[in-house]
């Protein structure tokens, strides 16, 4: 007896640490089977579509998994906002420009919720201001600053599956949005804010190509790619993911694995670089129709005044400059920068409002950015004369240029778009092989 009392301590340390043991291995599986699951506006665009999605989802959670959804507008709502909201005021971004934006995911998001509820599953459909999304006041471009975790966790463990509206966020007592394509961001955010090591982003194609498929006929699917060629291809044109998206899973180690909504296999996995078993020379051809060009000569005095106190009040105004080219002669500076369609407006009121006398502004629309993208560029010269070659040969004139490490890019007449994409998917060996 005396010795079961000795022992009886350390049996009793033992059954406890076996316990808290079991309890953290329980734990961590819990985890892992909470999965972040985005849906942009094809996968919800119809009534028929919305019934396919909450099938998916609910197939899923059949299988042990807690899936977090997050769905944007029906695709088309949120062009239809931005259309009522430029016949009232083509330049204005504020509350209630950002309200208006918003309501369209308020609609998808009850929807699907709904077709869940009937195939007998709890959802609970979420707001930004419901989770505590927190965002900057940027209007229509805010940044995500915070998100409570702990309340979407809540929701999961009272056996709710969270239908969360995406693009959206609320500073103070407001509303913001995301910015176009900003659903994928909510998604990767909550995903980085309960700990997941992966996010789920369906549309409406399989996988991440070469190349635009309907501009390039031979463009491939891709298996692979790093953050930092995807958040090149998203920042120059690809639709296929928000730039700040890419960004936040770099930032958090989240992966991204793009995937059809409509085709049950595996789609394009976004990964940190070192995961990406080959780096070809260049990875995808990529392209923005969505260009203009301003450009300003001669500018005679107070140039660099000038020019500070342009991209200053432009910054402010939140337009996004892309490309800008500066060069002086005799006569004086000459400048040029690209923005996109969108911004257009407001670049020109600001910039003929602050231009000096004797300076004339030329306007240039039906632009195209095309970029080559590769993290091989990095190690590999002669790719920029390759580049010009393809344009050279095919007597297309460039516009305006940029480079970095990964990229080369060219803004374009928008009418030689496919031609200078084709050619330039050749010239690379990106060409699927003919079957």
């Amino acid at each position: 007896m005396g010795t079961f009392w000795t022992v009886f301590p350390k049996i009793k340390v033992f059954i406890s640490t076996l316990y808290l043991s079991v309890l953290r291995i329980f734990s961590m599986k819990t985890q892992s089977r909470i999965v972040v699951k985005k849906f942009g506006g094809t996968s919800v665009g119809s009534i028929e579509r919305i019934e396919a999605v909450a099938e998916r989802v609910c197939e899923d959670a059949k299988t042990g998994q807690s899936p977090i959804v997050v769905a944007s507008a029906m695709s088309g709502e949120t062009n239809r906002l931005v259309r009522l909201a430029s016949e009232i005021n083509p330049y204005y971004r504020g509350p209630a420009y950002d309200m208006l934006l918003a309501s369209g995911e308020q609609v998808s998001i009850s929807l699907l919720a709904m077709a869940m509820e009937k195939r007998g599953f709890k959802a609970k459909p979420l707001l930004a201001y419901q989770l505590g999304i927190e965002t900057d006041s940027i209007f229509s471009k805010a940044r995500i600053k915070s998100v409570n975790s702990e309340k979407l966790k809540s929701y999961i463990d009272e056996g709710f599956i969270p239908i969360v509206a995406g693009f959206q966020g609320v500073t103070g007592d407001d509303i913001t949005t995301l910015g176009r394509g900003g659903s994928d961001t909510t998604a990767v955010a909550l995903a980085a804010a309960i700990g997941s090591n992966e996010c789920e982003i369906f549309t409406d194609v399989p996988k991440v190509f070469t190349a635009d498929p309907r501009l390039v006929k031979k463009a491939r699917e891709l298996d692979y790619l790093s953050f930092e060629e995807m958040m090149e291809m998203a920042s120059l044109g690809s639709k296929v993911l928000h730039y700040r998206s890419v960004e936040l899973a770099a930032k958090f180690g989240v992966k991204i694995h793009l995937r059809s909504t409509f085709e049950k296999r595996e789609g394009t996995w976004v990964v940190p670089e070192g995961e990406v078993m080959e780096n070809p020379v260049v990875s995808s051809v990529t392209h923005d129709a969505n260009t203009a060009v301003i450009k300003l000569f001669p500018i005679k005095e107070k140039g660099q005044k000038f020019i500070t106190e342009l991209f200053t009040e432009l910054a402010e105004k939140n337009v996004v400059v892309d490309i800008i080219t500066q060069s002086q002669n005799e006569i004086g500076q000459r400048l040029a920068f690209s923005v996109t369609e969108e911004d257009l407006a407001n670049a020109e009121v600001i910039t003929k409002k602050l231009m000096p006398e004797g300076c004339e502004i030329f306007i240039m629309r039906d632009l195209a950015k095309i970029s080559t993208v590769g993290v091989g560029m990095k190690n590999h010269p002669g790719v920029a004369a390759r580049f010009f070659k393809v344009f050279s040969e095919a007597d297309i004139p460039i516009h305006l240029v940029t480079t970095s490490e990964i990229k080369i890019s060219a803004v374009i007449d928008k009418n030689k778009l496919e031609e200078a994409a084709s050619a330039l998917h050749s010239e690379f060996t990106l060409d699927k092989d003919e079957e």
